[in-house]
């Protein structure tokens, strides 16, 4: 009788069909070209062999439990830089301009995304979306003024030259601190240039 080892337990494959066996909560099934599946819950893996096929299941989900301690250890301003660096697969060294990977540049990709997700639901999955969508307020705040050049110069100087990861940074700072229209936003803009003022001096 097959045993495969579960966190570190050998546990004995008990049958349920032709194809199917159940290893404690896991269910185990061969599949037509002799790999094998794992599946608990909504998880599923697949391996060459049924103790490979619960290893990588057993992996999925010791990511998916770290993940959900991050998200409940962040604040919506982190879950939200750390959602859009993801999607648009930005690191600390990408560049704001002269990627092939932006449509216009690192800033107006993100901006551009999360005006879609106000304007245009639907066109992403309703979590992402839901993330994205906190950041609107942060949006119009730049347009009006760091994009419109009606804050200090030397803070627009200082944003526009953030990196992609940096600008997602910012952008959270702004949802942390509730900003909830542009009002609000230019008092953030104002504080943050002397804060870059004093570090001048």
């Amino acid at each position: 009788m097959q045993t495969i080892t579960i966190n570190g337990t050998d546990t004995t494959l008990a049958s349920t069909g032709t194809f199917t066996w159940t290893a404690g909560t896991i269910n185990l099934r061969q599949r037509p070209n002799m790999t094998w599946s794992a599946t608990r819950n909504e998880q599923a893996a697949i391996g060459a062999t049924a103790q490979e096929a619960a290893d990588a299941l057993l992996a999925l989900e010791a990511k998916a439990q770290r993940a959900a301690n991050l998200a409940a250890r962040s604040t919506k301003g982190q879950i939200f830089a750390r959602e859009m660096r993801t999607y648009l697969h930005i690191g600390a060294r990408t560049r704001r301009f002269n990627s092939k990977k932006w449509q216009q540049d690192g800033h107006r990709d993100i901006l551009n995304l999360i005006a879609e997700a106000n304007n245009e639901p639907g066109m992403r999955n309703a979590e992402r979306e839901a993330i994205f969508q906190t950041a609107y307020a942060a949006l119009c705040s730049w347009e009006k003024h760091i994009d419109g050049y009606r804050a200090d110069a030397v803070l627009v100087s200082h944003i526009n030259n953030m990196t992609p990861y940096q600008f997602c940074a910012l952008l959270g700072d702004m949802i942390d601190a509730e900003i909830s229209n542009a009002g609000e936003g230019e008092t953030f803009f104002r504080t943050m240039t002397g804060r870059i003022y004093a570090q001048a001096a």
